[in-house]
């Protein structure tokens, strides 16, 4: 997993990243989970979501331009692989309240889970806008964050939900991304994430130092939000809420899921306060199928865990697992402070 630092306006972030892909002596497409060369199907969809883009969050948008520009690279092509992503991730996600854990901090847990052959694309990024909050976070491609954790203590992952229609709007890295760079709070968070356009249906997990914790139900047609009332919110693959179901393209539901049950009754066999390294035991379990191990399923490019988050959420404790838990020990990443 590389490691790359940006800071400032957003359109010298973009050429900043493309100034470290030159020292690395690598393309821009060579370190992209899409295809610059894309289709044009993809490049029509992603013209289609930029006016919400613009709308939104137009300063991405400056800093794709950024890094179009230091690449000479088309500007529409390097637009169009986070606007209009071709990609289905599983992942679990979990948060519990201060009311629960050992020290008195709020604990978020995050399982990216996908194909084995995106750990050449896996990237860690630290980011530093000008006129934004720092943060630290992963993703596959560029701009757009899947999960991190900002200077102002807050806390975001995503988890995928199958998708029958994709509708012109905003894809969820960037949604990520924006949250991490602009919100202090869950309720600044839920806010944003509940008046955005969204192109696919989508879980976010949202966690803040307070102990606050929401689930951002999105898909293109409805958003809900759950706020817990046990201080526990997990999930994965399919919306929880009766409401959102009728938006899958399939009946499932919790109980289908193994590691959505699995996590539940953690949660409630609990006896004592919850730890980190609770935490990190349940994240890495893959005999109950939490955590995917490269050799748990068939295939040539089996789905499996291939980065793991465990944060003390507000205390500045972050720990990540740089491939499955099952087979890697968490260390410990620096969370932007904002004391400076």
């Amino acid at each position: 997993m590389n490691e790359y630092k940006i800071g400032g306006d957003y359109y010298g972030m973009g050429r900043q990243f493309g100034t470290q892909l030159e020292r690395e002596g690598v393309t821009l497409d060579s370190v992209s989970a899409e295809p610059v060369d894309r289709h044009e199907e993809m490049l029509q969809f992603a013209r289609d979501c930029e006016p919400f883009v613009e709308m939104h969050a137009p300063e991405l948008l400056r800093e794709l331009r950024g890094i179009a520009d230091y690449t000479d690279v088309d500007p529409q092509a390097v637009k169009s692989i986070p606007l209009a992503l071709n990609a289905d991730p599983g992942c679990s996600l979990v948060a519990i309240s201060p009311d629960h854990t050992e020290s008195d901090a709020p604990l978020f847990g995050r399982n990216h889970d996908f194909y084995p052959s995106f750990r050449d694309y896996s990237k860690l990024f630290y980011t530093s806008p000008k006129d934004g909050l720092a943060s630290v976070g992963c993703a596959h491609n560029f701009v757009g964050r899947l999960d991190g954790i900002n200077e102002a203590g807050l806390a975001i992952g995503f988890s995928g939900v199958p998708t029958d229609e994709y509708a012109p709007g905003f894809m969820w890295p960037l949604a990520v991304r924006t949250v991490l760079d602009t919100c202090h709070t869950v309720s600044e968070a839920a806010s944003w994430l509940e008046q955005l356009p969204h192109a696919q249906n989508v879980n976010f997990l949202v966690t803040d130092a307070t102990g606050n914790i929401a689930l951002v139900e999105a898909s293109p047609t409805a958003v809900n939000t759950i706020r817990p009332d046990d201080g526990f919110v997990r999930a994965t693959n399919q919306f929880t809420s009766e409401s959102m179901q009728r938006h899958q393209p399939s009946a499932r539901v919790p109980a289908d899921c193994p590691r959505f049950q699995r996590l539940g009754e953690w949660f409630r066999a609990r006896h004592t306060p919850l730890g980190l390294d609770d935490l990190q035991t349940v994240m890495g379990e893959s005999e109950t199928g939490v955590c995917w191990r490269t050799d748990d399923h068939e295939g040539n490019d089996p789905r499996c865990t291939i980065w793991s988050w465990t944060m003390e959420v507000g205390s500045g404790t972050a720990l990540l697992a740089r491939d499955s838990p099952a087979e890697t020990d968490y260390v410990p990443i620096t969370v932007p402070d904002s004391s400076g």
